[in-house]
């Protein structure tokens, strides 16, 4: 057995022994509390971001826009060139057309509509402004600016248009004559009348008035049939009256 050094306490052997167990605990808790302290500081959040490569293009607005000029001398360069992007406008809503109806032109009353005939019966001569027609009576050809409608001596000549008997004679060639002014500048003509005629000028008239009837008194047409010689006129000019009158 070893002997004990005088200055050995009897207790060394068991002093070390209990120490290094305790050694080795707050050694353990100081690793862990260092590690809890590093995992605790902040981190750096921001993350570098790459430079952009040339002539890169970047989607980003900018206060004042580059100007083509501009833009090509930085692409030369090798400069990023930051491209505008064009913000979004609200298309304007469309706008529903209003479109004004028109108003139908205003015809005058039984303007364009045809009169009935004066008399009954067909056309024996027609009507021939620009060109010239053979003359029974005459033995020539001329020009008739009438229509003669076959009739019997006596038959009652009505007026076709309401309006104002303009004149009563007796002409040299169509024999006694009537003449009536109506609407629009028109005048209708009735002659070769027997001589006695119940209208004078400025008597009112209206369609289906008798103005007299058939005669023979007509000398430039006395060689045809009786009939009734009936002109229509229209601002002064004569006019086919087939295409005023329903006559036949």
């Amino acid at each position: 057995m070893e002997e004990m050094n005088e200055f050995e306490s009897p207790h060394k052997s068991t002093f070390w022994r209990d120490w290094g167990i305790y050694g080795a605990l707050a050694l353990c808790l100081a690793i862990i509390g260092a590690a809890v302290a590093l995992t605790s500081l902040p981190r750096e959040e921001a993350q570098e971001q790459p430079l952009p490569t040339e002539n890169a293009v970047v989607d980003a607005p900018l206060p004042e826009p580059l100007s083509t000029e501009s833009a090509a001398e930085a692409m030369d360069t090798g400069m990023p060139v930051i491209r505008i992007l064009p913000t979004a406008t609200p298309e304007p809503e469309p706008t529903a057309e209003v479109i004004e109806p028109t108003a139908a032109p205003i015809k005058s009353a039984g303007a364009d509509k045809k009169a009935a005939a004066p008399v009954s019966g067909q056309v024996v001569w027609g009507y021939a402004a620009d060109k010239l027609i053979y003359s029974k009576t005459l033995d020539q050809w001329t020009t008739h600016k009438a229509v003669d409608i076959a009739c019997p001596q006596g038959t009652a000549v009505k007026c076709v248009l309401g309006g104002t008997v303009e004149r009563v004679y007796t002409d040299d060639q169509l024999g006694v004559t009537v003449i009536v002014k109506h609407s629009s500048d028109r005048k209708t003509l009735y002659a070769n009348l027997n001589e006695t005629v119940p209208v004078r000028a400025g008597d009112k008239v209206n369609a289906g008035t008798v103005l007299g009837t058939v005669g023979k008194t007509a000398i430039s047409e006395c060689a045809q049939e009786s009939h009734l010689h009936f002109a229509f006129f229209v601002k002064g000019k004569a006019v086919d009256p087939t295409t005023k009158v329903k006559i036949g």
